[in-house]
């Protein structure tokens, strides 16, 4: 869920499912007032300006990610699993999130890309903490973001069977392998 409510969060919505679904040259003001049901004047009364908006997606981005690093925190035996099992939704709020500010990145949005790395480093340190191990905090958070990219290969593709619940399963035991094997290295 948003933080914003009412029509602000019919406008981010509109604006964030633009972002994902057309991409960021479809994200007009136009487009913006079109989808939520306003005029334009409607929309810059809540948000000044397209800047805005963005401004607006990125504390979302932020909110969300930090809210579900803490999770990772809150539980660190499971940190991994949730990192992975959670990977494999395209369609969640965070998920959205990401892939817009990943759209506004892509245009060398500094701002945009800053973000994303702040996510990941909350990720990352809480995946450290969870298994004690650098490498293999890295190799978990890597192994998600593919598994994450390679679900949009299963979008509307009800016979595809090469992603599952239990590749993540997969993963998180041969984590847990490596981890009996290894040294740890921070």
């Amino acid at each position: 869920m948003l933080t914003q409510q009412g029509k602000r969060e019919n406008i981010l919505t509109a604006y964030l499912n633009l972002l994902v679904h057309q991409g960021i040259r479809a994200a007009t003001l136009e487009a913006v007032s079109s989808a939520c049901q306003l005029s334009k004047a409607g929309v810059l009364h809540h948000f000044s300006s397209m800047g805005a908006l963005r401004q607006a997606i990125f504390i979302e981005l932020e909110a969300q990610a930090a809210e579900d690093a803490n999770r990772m925190l809150a539980d660190l035996p499971n940190a991994a699993n949730y990192y992975l099992v959670s990977s494999l939704s395209r369609d969640s709020l965070l998920e959205r999130l990401i892939e817009a500010v990943h759209r506004l990145a892509q245009t060398g949005d500094e701002a945009a890309l800053e973000l994303l790395r702040v996510c990941r480093k909350g990720w990352y340190e809480a995946l450290l903490l969870a298994l004690g191990d650098a490498a293999l905090a890295k190799l978990v958070l890597f192994a998600g973001d593919g598994i994450n990219h390679n679900v949009l290969l299963s979008v509307d593709e009800t016979s595809e069977t090469f992603l599952d619940a239990s590749t993540a399963t997969d993963m998180l035991g041969l984590v847990e392998r490596l981890r009996e094997t290894a040294e740890p290295r921070a």
